[in-house]
């Protein structure tokens, strides 16, 4: 049985078609997807290449982690809740539930748009929080080893 849903990753939809064998087509281009651990998935394209997926959270506000990146994917029909604050604003908040394990600023540390400013590790997989401006770290709310949630603060940057 085939399943079709629109998905938004941010502010960009896709048509996605779902079958049961584990073929998955998103805005026509098609994946095939097996199952590869808990919570992990090797997503493989019509060319060959392959990347591993991590998957957490609920069916209505799951999110995906594969390069480094993490999305939240909402499929249409879910409750979206906006978890956490977008590029430009001061906080930089946990996309995802994570463990912290590396805290690189501290406060009054002067830090560059993009300089990394805190790791998370969900499900073996690293994730780097970046500074969304340049400015000065104001207030560092999070320690190597906390557990965060959707949304925690971790870090604020004035301008």
């Amino acid at each position: 049985m085939n399943r079709r849903v629109r998905v938004s990753t941010g502010d960009v939809e896709h048509d996605v078609d779902v079958a049961a064998d584990g073929l998955v087509t998103i805005d026509g281009t098609p994946y095939r997807v097996a199952a590869a651990g808990a919570g992990r998935y090797r997503v493989t394209a019509a060319d060959g290449t392959a990347s591993l997926v991590a998957v957490a959270g609920p069916p209505h506000a799951l999110w995906t982690v594969t390069g480094g990146q993490a999305v939240e994917v909402v499929a249409d029909g879910s409750p979206h809740r906006r978890s956490a604050p977008r590029a430009g604003e001061t906080g930089m908040t946990a996309p995802m539930p994570a463990t912290v394990v590396r805290v690189a600023v501290a406060v009054g540390d002067r830090v560059d748009a993009g300089a990394a400013v805190v790791a998370l590790e969900a499900m073996k997989m690293e994730l780097t929080i970046r500074a969304a401006k340049a400015g000065v770290v104001r207030a560092v709310h999070c320690a190597v080893g906390d557990l965060v949630t959707p949304g925690t603060p971790l870090v604020e940057i004035d301008g």
